[in-house]
């Protein structure tokens, strides 16, 4: 056995419209008998009857908030103890109660005696069914759905009604009860309400009475906190301009002592760089007041064009180092503008000294003229001005901002206080609308009507709920199909047999031969066998022999057995037709029945059935003498023989090689007809001795394991099977012949030149039988 049989061993492959197909009819048997016990069961069932009534749960709330956080929640609590207390036993027993119920004849017909602590309640109980929210779009509504089931309407009605009545009466008893005391308790929190909001309206005027000026209500602007907002932006001027002021003071204090300590009196001119622009036009000032002082008629009269040229080349002097001064402090003083005014500066200085009398104080001013020391020093005295100057603005500044600061913050919290009182005053106001809006609900509630229920609809007559003839049916059908599914499933599974050809390849591995259906009977005789004929049979036979045929003509397939896992597998017919099919190709064919237990090949061929091979391996009977010739040309037949005690023994003998040997010597070809292998072991002794062996496999009988474990034993035994021979006669559509080779023979393949059926003679050159095999009509024998 290959190695693919045994990996395919326990493969079973669940085609499920295959499985549906196979097991029809128990499918269609069990939904037919599921759907005529789901009526059976609708006729004569007892009928129960439904007695139904709707409630509208409606609570309202106190008005206090418009927020409905959480109303869905309230909702699902408040409907969740109305369905309790309808279907408590303290409802349903007082309603039965006071209602003379506990005795209603169709209710104590229900209740089981050996159950004595089940009474009338809990069975009305039992029987209520209370359900949240209506139908289609009310699903959601805040209403109750009461259900009573009983097997009488009018009793179911009656039994409904008093739960209801009684169910009303305790709503009204308790709520009339509690009412009383929610209208005292919400009068008083009224008038405590009321009160106090009449102290916080009163605390919030006498706070508006003692307002600040210039509070003007909510979302006005604090002219203290912008007041402020604008002496710190002015302070921080002040700080900047202080700071430039005292850094000037001191970088002219230092240049001064450096020219007291110099000694030098010519070139002091550049230290009046160190003038900002504004200071030189308050110095330009003073020189003037000082030289109208000096303005004589003398000087006047002497020099006046020399004094102007003077005039003219200090003030370029003092420009030019102020221009230096800016320039050396933006672009540094390698820049090549500061070199240019540099040598400009030294080309107005040696021009000065050139005319020393025109720019000499004494010479050209006399005593009242200005030195750039004395200028420097004038400019001194204007920074130390700047200085106080700018400290009584910062006092003043300080003094202002403080008294801004205290203001503002006076005036913000007064801003706080106001709002916390309106929003006190808002939420008084609130509550009491809240109690006031909870007075009124109380004095309309009167009767409970609108506050707590509303019937929207009362019990009614009892309809019919159960059973319901197409919902019954119809569950009886499904139960019988689920069961039938189960079973065909289970059926399917449970059947080992192969489903198709494909399934038996796939199983075994072994080269297929062919497919055989319907042959003719064994009482026929050669007569009916078919290898000869033109017939879908006959050319299964030929694909078996055109596959076979290239190993016998090289002498590797020389003696080929053929057995079976199981009686009745036609092992016997699939021999004798191919014994016939391979004598038409010229070969000299032996066909030898070692069936010892059950021998048939001598009724297939129409021989004698003495002096076979059970006489040769006793040693009674030559080999020659054993042989018998056959109305089918070049095939020749060793049939069993007598009749054998020990038919096993009889195989195990080293005869039965000597028989084989001399079959080969004498014959192209031997066909060995063997027992089934899984009914007796004489096929496991003689196919070892063979060069092949063909398994023939029923289909419609014969199980997977069983195919299996033929395998085994063969092989296991050391032998071979070369291929496997299918007769599918009695098998499904799978191993259906007219799938293959018929659909072919209906065609005109099959028919002769002539019309006229074939005869084939006795004797005739051709014909492999040498008697005639007709059949009915003169038509060849059919499958």
């Amino acid at each position: 056995m290959s190695s693919r049989s045994v990996d395919h061993e326990e493969s079973d492959s669940l085609d499920v419209l295959e499985i549906l197909s196979r097991q029809r009819w128990l499918i269609i048997f069990l939904c037919v008998s599921g759907l005529a016990a789901g009526i059976a069961y609708a006729l004569y069932t007892p009928v129960w009857y439904e007695s139904n009534a709707s409630i509208l749960i409606n609570q309202r709330s106190a008005g206090l908030s418009g927020d409905t956080t959480g109303q869905s929640i309230v909702d699902e609590d408040i409907l969740a103890n109305h369905i309790e207390l309808i279907q408590s036993r303290m409802i349903v027993g007082e309603a039965l109660e006071q209602n003379d119920l506990l005795d209603l004849a169709s209710v104590t017909a229900q209740l089981d005696e050996s159950k004595p602590e089940f009474d009338a309640v809990d069975y009305v109980i039992e029987q209520l069914e209370v359900v949240k929210g209506g139908e289609g779009s009310a699903k959601g509504a805040r209403s109750l759905s009461v259900t009573l089931t009983h097997t009488d309407p009018e009793d179911a009605q009656l039994l409904l009604t008093s739960v209801m009545k009684r169910y009303e009466q305790f709503i009204i008893a308790q709520v009339e009860q509690l009412m009383g005391q929610a209208n005292e308790m919400v009068n008083q929190a009224k008038q405590e309400v009321e009160s106090e909001l009449l102290a916080a309206e009163q605390e919030h005027l006498k706070s508006r009475q003692n307002a600040p000026l210039f509070f003007q209500g909510e979302g006005s602007s604090n002219v203290y906190q912008d007041r402020y907002r604008r002496l710190q932006e002015e302070l921080l001027d002040i700080d900047i301009k202080e700071s430039t002021v005292r850094t000037r003071l001191q970088r002219v204090e230092a240049t001064l002592e450096e020219m007291d300590n110099s000694g030098d009196a010519f070139d002091h001119l550049d230290k009046l760089a160190l003038i900002d622009s504004e200071s030189l036009e308050r110095l330009g000032v003073f020189a003037g007041l000082q030289m109208n002082a000096a303005d004589s008629p003398e000087f006047k009269a002497a020099m006046p064009a020399k004094m102007e040229e003077a005039r003219t080349q200090i003030t370029h002097l003092l420009q030019l180092n102020s221009e230096k001064q800016r320039l050396s402090s933006v672009f540094g003083a390698a820049h090549p503008k500061v070199q240019e005014l540099e040598s400009e500066i030294t080309l107005v200085k040696q021009f000065l000294q050139d005319k020393q009398d025109l720019t000499s104080p004494t010479s050209a001013f006399g005593d009242s003229s200005l030195s750039p020391e004395g200028l420097l020093k004038a400019y001194v005295g204007f920074l130390q001005h700047d200085l106080a100057a700018l400290a009584e603005r910062r006092k003043e500044l300080t003094f202002l901002a403080a008294d801004s600061e205290t203001k503002a913050k006076e005036l913000i919290e007064y801003e706080l206080t106001d709002m916390i009182l309106q929003k006190k005053i808002s939420r008084q106001e609130a509550l009491f609308d809240g109690i006031v809006q909870q007075l009124r609900e109380l004095d309309t509630a009167s009767g409970l009507s609108g506050y707590l229920y509303e019937f929207l609809e009362v019990p009614r007559l009892g309809v019919k709920s159960w059973p319901k003839l197409p919902l019954c049916a119809l569950g009886g059908l499904m139960l019988g199909l689920f069961g039938g599914l189960v079973l065909a499933v289970a059926n399917d599974v449970r059947d080992g047999r192969f489903r198709s050809a494909a399934e038996l390849d796939e199983a075994i591995g072994l080269p297929s031969l062919g497919r055989v259906g319907k042959l003719n009977s064994i009482k026929q005789g050669i007569s009916g066998l078919v290898a000869a004929e033109l017939s879908p049979d006959a050319e299964a036979f030929r694909l078996g022999r055109t596959v076979l045929l290239p190993d016998i003509r090289r002498g590797d397939l020389r003696t080929i057995g053929f057995t079976s896992p199981m009686q009745s597998d036609g092992k016997s017919t699939v021999t004798s037709n191919f014994a016939v099919s391979f004598s038409q190709v010229g070969l000299r064919v032996l066909v030898i029945d070692a069936d010892l237990r059950r021998p048939s090949a001598h009724r297939f061929f129409s021989v004698d059935k003495a002096d076979g091979l059970c006489d040769v391996l006793e040693r009674r009977l030559n080999f020659d003498d054993a042989v018998k010739e056959t109305r089918a040309d070049n095939v020749f037949v060793m049939t069993a023989g007598s009749a054998s005690s020990m038919p096993a023994e009889l195989l195990q003998a080293e005869a039965l090689d000597q028989v084989l040997v001399t079959a080969r010597e004498q014959y192209d070809l031997v066909l060995v007809d063997l027992p089934p292998v899984l009914a007796v072991s004489d096929p496991v002794v003689v196919m070892p001795r063979l060069d092949g062996g063909i398994l023939v496999v029923k289909v419609a009988s014969v199980r997977r394991d069983e195919v299996i474990n033929t395998l085994r034993r063969i092989e296991s035994s050391g032998g071979n099977f070369v291929g496997c021979m299918l007769n599918a006669f009695g098998a499904g559509k799978k191993f259906d012949a007219d799938g293959g080779y018929y659909g072919y023979y209906q065609s005109d393949y099959t028919r002769s030149a002539s019309t006229q059926p074939r005869t084939v003679r006795a004797g005739a050159p051709n014909s492999p039988i040498g008697a005639s095999v007709e059949g009915v009509n003169g038509k060849p024998p059919q499958a």
